[in-house]
């Protein structure tokens, strides 16, 4: 399993907080990627409500140091009241690309 990284994980219905989100979590070096995945369909019970919606996910990838910072982030900054925000470990990553993932959010540690 790798001892760094890992994948934070979060869905929203607006595709334009969806860039502002990944432009800022990159910006911040929280992540070293972010994917935008669209047109995925949600359905969950929600005050009491059977509720469908058009939703984007987004996947971050990043370290676990940061994941605790970078999920506080996203919650700050997402349109839901409760945010779904998920983090997955990581069991294989390719060395080079780890290593990449280290140095780019190691660069602002603030």
């Amino acid at each position: 399993m790798s001892q760094s990284c890992c994948i934070v994980t979060t869905t929203i219905d607006d595709a334009n907080i969806a860039s502002t989100l990944a432009r800022g979590v990159i910006s911040k070096h929280l992540a070293a990627c972010v994917q935008i995945i669209p047109d995925v369909t949600s359905y969950y019970e929600w005050h009491g409500q059977l509720e469908k919606a058009q939703e984007l996910i987004l996947q971050f990838k990043t370290t676990q140091k940061r994941a605790g910072v970078l999920m506080q982030y996203i919650k700050t900054n997402h349109s839901y009241d409760i945010p779904e925000i998920i983090t997955t470990r990581i069991d294989k990553v390719d060395p080079e690309y780890e290593k990449w993932i280290e140095m780019a959010v190691i660069q602002d540690l603030s």
